[in-house]
């Protein structure tokens, strides 16, 4: 269940997501979060805390947790910052050294000049294919442990890092828009004639995008909802600022943009988080340059390319999409071959973007789509 850890309203949801896999039930984590959460004061706590526990589940060979306190550390880095790199190959190593759920195979998919990664999770007897990916922050990894939710319905699941993602970001390769590159390419590596497409969180959109323009997908999941880029930037946002933001991104008043977000950003740790992270992955140069590239990810215009079978699942409370977004992007669906739609409340609980607190809502609803 979500719960409120702390005040901060970023800080929870990550405190949820993170550790979604270990309530009640678990009471290594519970231990440790009763240490943890009363040290949580600032993004220089945060990375010293989650570290030190990190260093001390895998001492005693808890890699499970491990994984998740040193994804948790790497979380508030700055891409400067030499300890992010290190804490993101610490989070890898451990969790394939704790990972048992699937039997897999792992790929490196070659992709203009680099690669990207790829596990294929077996199913025994299956014969069908269902690719699953992340979005704006989210590594493979996150997205290989929650196939557990859904473990043993009639797919092979292919999951991956794609461009501004995990290693395929470190390889060098820049988030972009359109998302039927990478997912076309791994369909031709694979030589599959059809696939079932999951998109979480800013893969909601993408995973959209890749429908409009990619004819082998026939099912698509948006795991969240989610309308265009901008609406990261906008939802927590005074609706005065950022019209003023956008007029100035629309005269291109570049280093008014950019001293504005630059002054927001010293004294909101979510926003900073947000642009700073943006411009690693988009390989942007300042936030006016983020803003332009956060444009590009929209479905304006997109959707009655999408003649396919489509699931639309969000949060009511959803801190990054507003739910008000849902009518528009049912609207945009034209041509759907069908939508399903399931929005979840605080009283059916999965309120919280990507169900976060209560994952297996959210998977039960995808068994049924598939």
């Amino acid at each position: 269940m979500f719960k409120l850890y702390v005040q901060d309203e970023q800080f929870n949801l990550q405190i949820n997501r993170f550790m979604n896999d270990y309530y009640e039930e678990d009471e290594r984590a519970q231990a440790d979060l009763g240490q943890i959460i009363p040290r949580l004061q600032d993004a220089h706590s945060w990375y010293e805390t989650w570290l030190e526990f990190a260093h001390k589940r895998e001492h005693s060979k808890d890699y499970d947790l491990a994984s998740v306190y040193y994804q948790a550390a790497e979380f508030y880095l700055s891409p400067e910052d030499p300890n992010k790199n290190i804490m993101y190959q610490k989070y890898r190593e451990t969790f394939y050294k704790g990972y048992t759920e699937f039997d897999y195979e792992t790929f490196q998919i070659p992709y203009e000049n680099f690669y990207l990664p790829a596990v294929k999770l077996l199913t025994p007897g299956a014969n069908q294919t269902l690719l699953v990916f992340g979005g704006y922050d989210s590594y493979m990894e996150e997205m290989l442990k929650m196939m557990r939710f859904i473990k043993g319905i009639n797919y092979n699941i292919i999951v991956f890092d794609g461009p501004g993602q995990g290693t395929a970001l470190k390889n060098g390769l820049k988030f972009i828009h359109n998302w039927e590159k990478p997912i076309s390419t791994i369909i031709d590596y694979f030589k599959l004639d059809q696939v079932s497409i999951l998109g979480a969180s800013w893969g909601g959109y993408l995973a959209m995008r890749a429908a409009a323009f990619e004819k082998r997908i026939d099912k698509v999941i948006a795991f969240n909802i989610f309308y265009c880029g901008l609406d990261a930037l906008k939802n927590r946002m005074p609706t005065d600022t950022y019209k003023g933001i956008m007029q100035l991104v629309d005269h291109n008043e570049a280093d008014k943009v950019n001293r504005l977000l630059e002054r927001m950003m010293a004294n909101n740790i979510d926003l900073r988080w947000k642009l700073t992270k943006g411009m690693e992955n988009t390989g942007a140069a300042t936030p006016f340059d983020l803003v332009k590239a956060f444009a590009k990810h929209t479905m304006h215009g997109i959707g009655p390319f999408i003649n396919q079978d489509v699931l639309l699942l969000a949060g009511q409370e959803d801190q990054y999409v507003p739910i008000s977004r849902l009518p528009k992007i049912q609207q945009e669906l034209s041509n759907a071959a069908s939508i399903t739609t399931k929005v979840f409340t605080k009283e059916t609980g999965g309120e919280q973007h990507c169900q976060a607190g209560h994952r297996e809502l959210a998977f039960n609803e995808m068994k049924k789509f598939l």
